[in-house]
């Protein structure tokens, strides 16, 4: 029996895990490998600059936070790529662990797993759930922000990686739902 009969002959569950799970690991370790492969201090490889996508997402992150901010009065400065203030005081600095980079391959894994689609429903629906994790991640950096300058007390005695990562992943359920009823619409 050939390889190509073997993966016939399982459900298409399985085979939209295996496609999900493949691609889900190309994406988020792929992802990290170029952040190795394109800083400084890791295995440099100069020319990766001009295609630094990660760079220019935390850019897009700081500077969304920072615009929100400064929309309700305050004052940001940015310092280096990482590093974002308001009125000169409390900070955060927005590391790889922040960016979303998990959530974002998770997205993106799971609507390219789905063979059925066409194209333009699955690369809609990929920048619907792009834009709405990075919506959801520049006020989660505005409010963290706004919070430690006036010093809000916590409503939950928990992270607030896990916090946001909670509330996404709810919110991100009810995006797939919608995913899947339009699928049927389709």
């Amino acid at each position: 029996m050939s390889k190509l009969h073997v993966v016939q002959k399982l459900s298409p569950y399985i085979q939209f895990l295996i496609r999900f799970l493949a691609l889900y690991a190309i994406l988020y370790f792929g992802t990290y490998a170029f952040i190795g492969l394109s800083t400084e201090g890791g295995i440099y490889l100069t020319w990766l600059k001009y295609v630094d996508y990660v760079s220019l997402y935390r850019r897009l992150l700081l500077s969304g936070a920072a615009q929100i901010i400064e929309w309700m009065g305050y004052y940001t400065q940015q310092r280096g790529t990482f590093l974002l203030y308001i009125n000169g005081a409390n900070g955060i600095q927005l590391v790889y662990w922040c960016l979303g980079i998990g959530i974002i391959s998770f997205w993106v894994s799971y609507v390219l797993a789905f063979q059925t689609d066409s194209i333009q429903f699955r690369l809609r629906w990929i920048i619907y759930g792009i834009f709405f994790i990075t919506v959801l991640n520049i006020f989660r950096i505005s409010l963290i922000l706004i919070a430690n300058y006036v010093q809000y007390a916590s409503l939950f005695e928990m992270d607030h990686h896990d916090l946001y990562n909670i509330i996404l992943y709810l919110m991100l359920g009810v995006l797939l739902l919608i995913h899947k009823k339009k699928q049927y619409q389709a």
